[in-house]
């Protein structure tokens, strides 16, 4: 019956704010150093490890046609439509597949030009912007280029126009766009802090030990009528 009773009335703690600022409290130095040892270590791989990035990039007006001085509006209509369909050309395996010849000196096949390589308009223009990011400035730009170059022959020969114009070619860019030190150094510092915290409260709920009073009575169920204090001799 007592075995019962203990066994329905398993150990259940309810941690109120103070127990719960106490138990931190005392696992301060642990958590403190958790949290010192997960920023070091993100920051020295980052730092070390990791190969920055550089990122280069072009841009292409569709240009639209002029007759007697004035721009055809239809064309200018026709030729927002056309932002979609091209920026999808330049980054098919029709476009990137002529592109890979010029760098297999650098090991680069369609999919790694692919993950590379990005393709946007901007805004409501009928501006397209081409970036590269590698981990080498003169190859971003030289990639970009190539992209843009070829893209723009695809066009021509399998949509028969020619109606896009570079407006910027892409330059060697040597300032770095990745990693962000500061951003995966907070990253592990609060995994260094989650992953203390976390084994101070497995720790607690691992613990059976009746420490006080309070335990007494959740455990039992049962006020506590007196203590006896324990002295070692």
């Amino acid at each position: 019956m007592e075995e019962k009773y203990f066994e329905e009335n398993e150990r259940e703690f309810e941690i109120d704010l103070v127990e719960l600022l106490a138990i931190l409290y005392k696992h301060a130095l642990l958590i403190i150093l958790m949290t010192a040892l997960g920023l070091t270590v993100a920051f020295a791989y980052t730092r070390f490890f990791i190969q920055p990035t550089y990122r280069s990039e072009s841009t292409v007006y569709i240009q639209p046609e002029v007759k007697e001085g004035n721009l055809n509006l239809n064309d200018l209509n026709v030729n927002q439509r056309l932002v979609g369909t091209y920026t999808q050309l330049a980054k098919s395996n029709a476009v990137l597949n002529q592109v890979v010849p010029y760098f297999t000196r650098d090991n680069l096949d369609v999919d790694s030009i692919r993950s590379a390589v990005s393709v946007s308009a901007i805004g409501d223009t009928q501006i397209i912007r081409v970036s590269a990011v590698t981990t080498d400035p003169e190859l971003s730009a030289r990639l970009t280029n190539r992209v843009v170059s070829v893209f723009i022959e695809e066009v021509v020969e399998t949509m028969t126009i020619d109606n896009l114009r570079v407006i910027d070619a892409a330059t060697v860019n040597t300032k770095k766009v990745g990693p962000n030190t500061t951003l995966n150094t907070a990253i592990g510092g609060l995994l260094g802090l989650m992953l203390s915290v976390g084994f101070v409260f497995l720790k607690l709920m691992l613990d059976r030990t009746i420490h006080n009073r309070h335990d007494a009575e959740k455990v039992l169920n049962l006020p506590v009528l007196g203590e006896i204090n324990f002295y070692e001799e």
